[in-house]
């Protein structure tokens, strides 16, 4: 009996006999077992082999698709720098085939500007043994440039000769975004370092973690001092709360805000008037980090607002003096009789509109020509002056007075009836009655004033309303003087 001495797979062995009951191989008889055991041992083996190279045509091909369609080049390099195997990836980044990159050197391949990061990146790994990576400019056939990844290490081929692995991925597209990006942030940081206003972004605690150099100057600090300060070190204690609560908002609602006022206080102490707006800053997942914002100084546009205001504010004390001066006479303070008729036209419109009474007094100083003949005109217009003051006395708010012209006033009550006009023309009268006149030492000279009222007809004419107060006005003076008298009759 023959002892095999071939170490087999239990496993494979039973494949590999059953197999060959599949394939109507015919088993040796019992009696012949001795006899025919080696060819059976040999037809199994046989078995065993054809089974074992089906796997390994299989692991070959598994081997190609791990290898050389792996979507990295694969590239084994000698110490003296040549090509000796490559993969189909590295070979198409390349745009050469395998035939003509073997046996050439891989800095043929490498970008001249960048011949000595190779260099450098070769070095590091024979100095050091361990991986290295690096990232440089590669050409193809046709010298069309790439970025490529490079990561390196030592082996040891099966004749234990040292080569280099090299793993070689195309990162153009990642380069061109990070130069993107580069040229982005370059652009954005320029416009920041070159806008008056200052830009800032704070922690969720108020901190401040970025900002441009304006913010140096609105705030008078260097950047290092200003960075990492907090809003309650430049704000007093209400100002502060403001900027809380604006800040709040922004980081309940998700939304920004624009136009926020609020002062601070420089390096120096002063305070200045700033105007920012405010956004909220998240992360990936959304998560709320901080806020950013732009800030401006407003200080100096505030102090020419208060100052433009100032300005307006006086103009418009001089548009109402002027127009007080325009419209009162000096004399007696009170209105002309330019202004009286604009007043009256209005007063009747309102008559007409919302159908209220409206009464007018027409007055004047009895024996006037010969006071001013016997004691002058300064005295007359003394006169004059104290009976505008007496006028003033006896009327309401809503009531006008005017010098209507020389010694003649009318005064106009709207919302009045002719009744009510007449308690108003006696309580002048009473008054007046009270007023003594000295023009000469030692003698006093009281005066007398006829009054002539009438109420407002529907639809009436002004110049008509008017003529018909004039016209009782001087019944009343030739009726004895000193007396009112309207459409009613004449009063004593």
């Amino acid at each position: 009996m023959i002892k095999n001495e071939v170490l087999v797979d239990p496993e494979l062995r039973r494949k590999a006999e059953a197999k060959l009951r599949e394939d109507g191989r015919p088993r040796s008889p019992r009696d012949a077992m001795a006899a025919h055991r080696l060819v059976h041992e040999l037809e199994v083996h046989k078995v065993e082999l054809e089974m074992q190279n089906e796997e390994l045509k299989a692991a070959r091909a598994r081997y190609f698709d791990l290898y050389d369609l792996a979507p990295v080049g694969y590239i084994t390099v000698s110490e003296q720098g040549l090509v000796l195997e490559a993969n189909l990836t590295a070979t198409t980044l390349l745009s050469v085939s395998r035939g003509n990159l073997m046996n050439q050197l891989l800095t043929r391949f490498i970008l001249k500007e960048d011949q000595d990061i190779y260099y450098l990146h070769r070095k590091k790994l024979l100095d050091t043994g361990k991986p290295q990576m690096c990232e440089l400019r590669m050409v193809k056939k046709d010298e069309t440039a790439f970025w490529a990844h490079l990561a390196a290490t030592v082996a040891k081929d099966e004749g234990g000769v040292t080569v280099y692995r090299v793993v070689m991925n195309d990162i153009t597209e990642h380069k061109q975004a990070e130069e993107a990006l580069h040229e982005s942030e370059k652009r954005y940081r320029t416009i920041l370092e070159n806008i008056q206003e200052g830009y800032f972004e704070i922690d969720l605690a108020g901190n401040f973690t970025f900002f441009n150099d304006s913010m140096c100057r609105i705030f008078g600090y260097s950047k290092e001092k200003l960075m990492g300060m907090n809003n309650r070190q430049y704000t007093d204690e209400e100002t502060a709360k403001k900027v809380f609560q604006e800040f709040n908002k922004v980081y309940n609602t998700r939304e920004p805000i624009e136009g926020v006022d609020w002062q601070i206080i420089g390096k120096d102490g002063d305070k200045r008037d700033i105007e920012a707006s405010v956004s909220l800053l998240q992360d990936s997942s959304g998560k709320p980090t901080g806020f950013r914002g732009i800030l401006r100084d407003v200080t100096n546009r505030k102090k020419a607002d208060s100052q433009r205001e100032a300005m307006l504010e006086a103009l418009r004390d001089s548009e109402k003096r002027y127009l007080e001066l325009s419209i009162i006479d000096d004399l007696t303070q009170l209105y002309n009789s330019r202004h009286f008729y604009a007043q009256l036209e209005n007063e009747i419109e309102r008559s007409n509109r919302y159908e209220q009474p409206l009464t007018i007094l027409l007055m004047d100083l009895d024996k006037f020509k010969a006071f001013n003949d016997a004691y002058g005109h300064v005295e007359g217009d003394y006169v004059l002056s104290r009976l505008g003051q007496v006028i003033k006395r006896c009327l309401r708010e809503t009531d006008s007075a005017y010098r209507y012209g020389g010694e003649e006033f009318t005064i106009m009550l709207p919302m009045t009836t002719s009744e009510e006009g007449i308690v108003t023309a006696k309580r002048i009268q009473t008054e007046l009655r009270k007023e003594a006149f000295s023009p000469v030492l030692g003698q006093e000279v009281y005066l007398t004033i006829s009054i002539g009222l009438a109420q407002y007809k529907p639809k009436e004419e002004m110049k008509a309303f008017v003529h018909r107060v004039d016209q009782l006005m001087y019944k009343g003076k030739k009726n004895g003087k000193g007396r009112i008298c309207s459409d009613d009759g004449d009063i004593q």
